[in-house]
């Protein structure tokens, strides 16, 4: 999400599923995770880039863990043309599983606010 020293957050940086709602979470979490490396660029005698790179992993590591939720999330709780009873009962049972303890809420809201 960087280039030398063009930075790009949000959806400017990455495309994520519209499904989810999760560009603005993620775009916050950019924003969150980039002022501290532009700081720290700023603060580098000689111009050296490394902090804009770092934020640019740090960024990436989480819009791939966003779009791998939103994909999941949208299979989870969505039909597709060919489900059979049999698909229907086994995502029931999925979601159950997951929103049927505090750990397990946890990582709902922890994937879809983004990973802050």
């Amino acid at each position: 999400m960087t280039y030398g020293r063009l930075v790009l957050a949000g959806d400017a940086g990455h495309t994520v599923p519209p499904t989810g709602a999760k560009g603005l979470n993620l775009a916050f979490t950019d924003v969150r995770a980039l002022i501290p490396k532009v700081e720290e660029f700023l603060a580098e005698p000689d111009g050296g880039t490394a902090a804009l790179e770092q934020y640019s992993q740090t960024a990436l590591d989480r819009v791939w863990k966003a779009q791998h939720f939103s994909y999941w999330a949208t299979s989870l709780m969505h039909n597709r043309p060919n489900d059979d009873a049999f698909a229907y009962r086994r995502r029931r049972g999925e979601f159950d599983a997951i929103t049927g303890s505090p750990e397990g809420r946890a990582y709902f809201a922890d994937g879809y606010t983004g990973w802050a």
